[in-house]
């Protein structure tokens, strides 16, 4: 007997993980018995000689079965998996084939065919599936074309361990509950848009309203018990001393710390030092750090300091914290006209969620800005997009246009974003207007005269007639029908009360 065919004896209960209690649960029974696995003397079932199991007792045979089951023509229908160990049930469609099997499956893996002593899991060790096959015949089938696959294949054979190697003193094997310990579920803080456990990053123009919103997130966020005003710090070094003292006023009753470099020694060059030890010292579960603005702190154009601050910022998260930076958006837009990130991509590899944040301006009243968040990296659960509405008015105080913060929902952003570019239009719309009911009515003369007399390209004209063009007096402003020869005729809409 080979040491396979050794290995395939069943192991005695007190070995095995799949132990049956089935003279307790007749259920259970019945359903190995319909399979033709039948009682043995002294515990257990005889494997049936039409079937096959492959039985491993720990997770660390798990490679050499899957190793084994790449080699079947088809999916097993039937594997019990019970604490560590897993069982995967084969039919055999000739029982002369069970003796290659034994000889060829990898060191680990055990195989009980026809006779052997088997140990089956109860329904109190193992849930078992609505699709348990009612009969031996159910079961995926080996036949002489997938063991001769098995007895050919080049099963992998274990490499001599190296005890030590420049990385083993850094290994975290065997550290896995320590870091479950860490963890921390996301969770939402400021609405939909940053979460525990993250490092987030929101990229704005100036005079944006970012920190307009963060601020009027965070009154929420201690309100309503997402996180303890006394964990959260402030960290504000772009404020005059009149804008840090409004800021003080509403968080202050709320007991979160405003920080603010020159002041009670706190030093700017400092602050990704201390966010590394608060994560070592296990100091930063629950804590959330805001920092306005990044660039206070740190060179985003430099890639070795904006990669360890970004690290910094890692080390908080890792340990059950969040942070959130504020950053400044690119003068120069992308292609598109869409926002573009500041800096180097360091610290936004190292983020977990990163926003752009513009303007949409008005939705209806000129003194209200809209601002949308576009979501360009997410690791988490976080809103693709997000829009807010607030007072822009030049004489709306501090503390009237912080109250004035709300969202916009998606539905309402489009008919903003409609009515904003029919305002960046009008002047063009009038001089179409003026052109139709002159009588420059085709589209290729229409485009042409609107283009002269609004001192655009024709390509501009053109484009904007094919987009007020409609039967919605709402967002169209004219619509056309096809005259003698094809060409369309424009005719006005009345316009919308």
């Amino acid at each position: 007997m080979n040491d396979n065919e050794q290995s395939a004896q069943a192991p005695t209960p007190t070995d095995s993980p799949l132990v049956a209690n089935d003279d307790d649960n007749p259920a259970a029974a019945d359903r190995w018995s319909a399979l033709g696995f039948t009682p043995a003397d002294g515990g257990g079932y005889l494997t049936p000689a039409d079937l096959i199991v492959f039985e491993i007792s720990d997770a660390a045979a798990r490679p050499a079965i899957v190793q084994t089951l790449m080699h079947m023509g088809e999916p097993p229908r039937l594997n019990v998996k019970a604490g560590a160990g897993e069982q995967t049930f084969f039919r055999l469609a000739d029982p002369e084939l069970a003796a290659t099997l034994k000889r060829s499956v990898p060191a680990g893996v055990h195989v009980r065919t026809g006779g052997d002593t088997i140990q089956l899991p109860d329904t109190a060790a193992w849930a078992t599936p609505t699709s348990f096959p009612a009969t031996a015949a159910d079961l995926s089938a080996i036949t002489a074309v997938e063991v001769s696959r098995i007895a050919k294949a080049e099963m992998p054979t274990a490499q001599p361990l190296i005890e030590r190697t420049p990385l083993t003193a850094m290994s975290l094997r065997g550290m896995s509950a320590e870091f479950r310990a860490r963890a921390v579920e996301a969770k939402p803080l400021l609405a939909d848009l940053c979460f525990s456990g993250q490092v987030t990053t929101w990229y704005a123009a100036p005079n944006t309203g970012k920190t307009l919103i963060t601020l009027n997130l965070l009154v929420d966020a201690v309100r309503e018990g997402r996180v303890t005003g006394g964990n959260v710090y402030y960290i504000n070094a772009d404020d005059g001393s009149d804008g840090i003292a409004t800021k003080m006023e509403i968080l202050d009753p709320l007991n979160v710390h405003t920080l603010v470099p020159g002041f009670r020694e706190f030093n700017a060059t400092e602050l990704a030092g201390k966010l590394t030890r608060m994560g070592a010292k296990e100091q930063a579960r629950g804590v959330f750090v805001i920092i306005d603005t990044t660039k206070k702190f740190v060179s985003l154009m430099d890639k070795r300091e904006a990669s360890a601050f970004g690290t910094a910022c890692r080390q908080v998260a890792m340990n059950g914290g969040a942070v959130l930076n504020l950053a400044h958006t690119n003068k120069n837009p992308n292609a598109d006209g869409t926002p573009r990130y500041s800096g180097t991509t360091d610290l936004l590899e190292d983020a977990d969620a990163a926003y752009t944040i513009a303007k949409v301006d008005s939705g209806g009243e000129a003194s209200e800005r809209v601002v949308e968040f576009k979501c360009f990296k997410q690791r988490g659960p976080n809103a693709e997009t997000a829009a807010y509405a607030y007072d822009a008015a030049p004489d709306t105080s501090y503390l009237d246009r912080f109250a004035s913060v709300r969202r916009v929902e998606i539905e309402a952003l489009d008919q903003f974003k409609r009515v904003e570019a029919q305002r960046a239009d009008a002047e063009v719309i009038e001089i179409v207007r003026k052109c139709i009911a002159e009588g420059y009515n085709s589209k290729m003369v229409l485009g042409k005269e609107a283009a002269t007399r609004a001192g655009v390209s024709a390509r501009q004209a053109y484009l904007l007639v094919e987009r007020y063009t409609g039967t919605d007096p709402a967002q169209h402003r004219w619509n056309f029908s096809v005259g003698d020869r094809g060409i369309h005729r424009f005719e006005l809409l009345p316009l919308a009360a």
